[in-house]
C-alpha cells in the first residue's frame, strides 16, 4: 500500500461552507458531517470515483442523542434527521454530490477503528481496486455517553476527519506479528495511525494489542 492524505479543516470549531456541494445536500450535514464532507472535496485531492470507506466509531452522536430526547419527550422523530443518523449518511450525501455509483462502506469498529479501516482498504485494493479513500471522522462524544466508555481513547474529546488515498503498493504491509513481541499497551487511535503517517522515521505502529495487527514501513522515506 502507498497513499496521499488531504489537509483537516483549517480551524476547530469553525464549520467549512461546502460550497462544492450543493445547498439542499450540505444543509442537511452536522458538523462531523461538515468536517468529513470537507476533506473529501478538497480540490488537492480530486475524487476520481474510487471506493470509500468511511471509519467512525460513534457516527454523528449528537445527533443521535438528540433524535433519542426527542424519541421521548415527543414519542416520534424527524424521518429525515433519523436518515441522517446512519452511519453511512455522510457518504451518501457526498456521493449524491458527485452523482457517483462507487462502492461505499460505512464502518464502526469500537476502539479497533484504525485498524478496521485499514483492513477494509487493504481488501479493496487487494480485489483489484486501483485507487481506494479512507475516511475516519469522529466529533466529542456527549458527556451523557462519558461514564460508559471504558477506554481512553481520545474519541471522546476531539472532533476530526482525516481523508487517505491509497493504491496498491510496497511502502506499507499490514499483518498480525507471529512472535507476540510487538504488543502495544493500548488500542491505536485513528490519530495515532495519521501521526505515524506523518513521522517517515518511525518503522512501524502496533494497531492493536489483540491479535498484534501491526502496519510496517517497508520503504524508507526522505523528509
Amino acid at each position: 500500500m502507498s497513499g496521499n492524505a488531504a489537509p483537516p479543516p483549517a480551524q476547530e470549531g469553525v464549520l467549512p461552507p461546502l460550497k462544492e456541494i450543493p445547498p439542499l445536500l450540505r444543509r442537511r450535514a452536522h458538523a462531523m458531517g461538515r468536517a468529513a464532507l470537507h476533506v473529501l472535496s478538497r480540490p488537492e485531492l480530486p475524487y476520481q470515483g474510487q471506493p470509500i470507506v468511511l471509519c467512525s466509531r460513534f457516527g454523528e452522536i449528537r445527533r443521535s442523542f438528540d433524535l433519542q430526547c426527542e424519541l421521548m419527550r415527543e414519542g416520534q422523530v424527524s424521518p429525515q434527521q433519523f436518515s441522517m443518523a446512519v452511519h453511512n449518511a455522510t457518504g451518501g450525501l457526498f456521493m449524491m454530490a458527485k452523482k457517483a455509483c462507487a462502492p461505499l462502506t460505512a464502518l464502526a469498529a469500537c476502539e479497533e477503528g484504525a485498524l478496521a479501516g485499514l483492513q477494509e482498504a487493504f481488501a479493496g485494493l487487494a480485489d483489484g481496486a486501483s485507487s481506494l479513500w479512507l475516511l475516519y471522522c469522529e466529533e466529542p462524544l456527549p458527556v451523557e455517553y462519558r461514564p460508559f466508555l471504558d477506554d481512553a481513547g481520545c474519541e471522546r474529546d476531539v472532533h476530526f476527519a482525516v481523508l487517505l488515498e491509497l493504491v496498491p503498493g510496497g511502502e506499507f504491509h499490514l499483518a498480525p506479528e507471529a512472535d507476540g513481541g510487538y504488543a502495544a499497551s493500548r488500542t491505536a487511535s485513528p490519530l495515532d495511525l495519521f501521526a505515524f503517517l506523518l513521522r517517515p522515521a518511525e518503522e512501524s505502529i502496533c494497531l492493536s494489542p489483540r491479535g498484534n495487527w501491526t502496519l510496517r514501513r517497508a520503504v524508507s522515506r526522505e523528509g
